[in-house]
């Protein structure tokens, strides 16, 4: 819309400032800047612009969701953007696809992620809160090129002094050379290390590092951290909720050696419960053997995802993770991301996973990547009012093979209900929509999980 055109519509016109800054505030920065230039610098939206309300809130990127040729212009543009409008901005969101240097991506000097960071520093003087986030594209075979540079923490240390309202940043697979002199996030003392509230270290982001992460105890802010289970221990888990540590996601991907595997159990959980009793936690398996070990009593397990296991689950561990975390989880998954069509193995999983249903009070998804029964599903909807439940249409069984217990009142009556809204895909789905409330369809396709999980 041009500048007359605006003019010509007198509503927007007259609109007061207030409304005005609530509309923008909903824009992008992109379509933010496009109105600034319909409107031009005068004027009740040009006023607008310039106020914290139209900027609370401004994300740039992802960046990979975009080719790299117009990458380089996006950077220019919301440096652009930075420099006019910083000051009002609140809260930036920056998700990199590409290279937060100069060296690697062709970009130039000026449309570096350092260069925007700068520009934050300078300009972002009412900054709140801060998020980074490096994203990787798929099979890359040059992680090394993603490494941030030592001059990254020195910027964010100047805008951790320099931004006086900053409370809160956040850093999301942060790609860091182990072997560097100076790891900028976790040096003692540092300003920056003051501010990171959340921290999540990929297996991106821990290439080449040995052994324990003992540095992450110089980081006594942090809120919320995610991380592979063989970097931490009992003592530096501690350290960190003594100081303010609130949720914790584990990935664990390869079995651990011995000695590791007594730390985090029974006790160690009942500690952090009695430091911090709101304490939740997220725990993401792949490529282990499940057993019953694995969930000790007082861990206060939130989502539970279960990936291309070693072995197969069984209806003891399922029974098991039911009665320990009966008033704490929230979700569950049990999944083979790279394979389809598989079989269970335990054939009395299917009424584990009722059974959970029914105890786990807290419970709102389930998503369940193997062969079920259509009666299953209508007693798993049953069981509990679920936000997400997620089957794959492909491990669907039209029968109803459940034998309904003696007690069960009108057992007879009852089992052509699940033998008539079970018969088929139409009647399932319509049965589990009218349960659950909502417009519910089976999975078009194998259930995937992304490696990378953002609860």
């Amino acid at each position: 819309m041009s500048h007359q055109q605006l003019k010509g519509c007198s509503p927007l016109i007259t609109l007061p400032s207030v409304v005005v800054s609530k509309i923008l505030s909903y824009l992008t920065w992109h379509e933010k800047l496009a109105t600034a230039n319909a409107i031009g610098i005068n004027g009740m939206w040009a006023e607008a612009l310039r106020s914290t309300e139209a900027w609370n809130f401004v994300r740039y990127g992802p960046e990979l969701e975009e080719n790299i040729y117009f990458a380089e212009a996006s950077r220019k543009n919301f440096a652009a953007c930075v420099k006019q409008y910083g000051n009002f901005m609140r809260s930036v969101c920056l998700t990199f696809g590409y290279s937060i240097a100069n060296s690697s991506s062709g970009f130039s000097i000026d449309n570096t992620g350092e260069h925007i960071l700068k520009l934050l520093q300078k300009r972002c003087t009412n900054l709140a809160t801060l998020l980074i986030e490096q994203e990787i594209p798929e099979g890359c075979h040059d992680v090394l090129s993603y490494y941030w540079p030592t001059l990254v923490g020195i910027v964010l240390d100047h805008i951790a002094v320099h931004c006086k309202s900053l409370k809160s940043i956040s850093l999301y697979q942060p790609v860091i050379n182990w072997s560097s002199d100076d790891i900028f996030i976790f040096s003692t003392n540092n300003p920056v290390a003051m501010k990171v509230t959340e921290l999540e270290l990929t297996f991106m982001s821990l290439l080449n590092h040995d052994g324990k992460l003992h540095l992450l105890k110089n980081l006594r802010g942090l809120k919320k951290l995610t991380i592979r289970r063989e970097k931490v221990n009992n003592e530096i888990l501690l350290h960190l909720v003594r100081n303010s540590l609130q949720e914790l996601t584990l990935y664990q991907e390869e079995e651990l050696p011995y000695e590791d595997q007594k730390d985090l159990g029974e006790d160690f959980w009942a500690e952090v419960i009695k430091i911090c009793p709101k304490f939740k936690t997220d725990l993401i398996l792949r490529c282990v053997v499940v057993l019953k070990t694995l969930f000790p009593p007082n861990m206060p397990l939130r989502n539970l995802v279960l990936d291309f296991l070693a072995n197969v689950m069984t209806k003891g561990i399922v029974d098991h993770i039911s009665d320990c975390y009966k008033d704490t989880l929230q979700r569950f998954t049990y999944t083979n991301s790279f394979l389809e069509n598989q079989e269970m193995g335990d054939t009395r999983l299917p009424t584990a996973l009722i059974s959970l249903a029914q105890k786990c009070s807290k419970l709102e998804t389930i998503e369940y990547g193997f062969p079920l029964s259509s009666s299953s599903i209508l007693l798993i909807a049953q069981s509990r009012k679920l936000k997400n439940l997620v089957v794959p249409s492909v491990e669907v069984t039209y029968e109803n093979d459940l034998c309904m217990d003696n007690s069960t009142p009108n057992k007879e009556e009852y089992n052509n209900f699940l033998k008539l809204a079970g018969s088929n895909k139409k009647n399932l789905e319509s049965t589990v929509s009218h349960i659950l409330g909502y417009q519910w369809t089976l999975l078009d396709g194998p259930l995937k999980v992304n490696e990378r999980i953002k609860f």
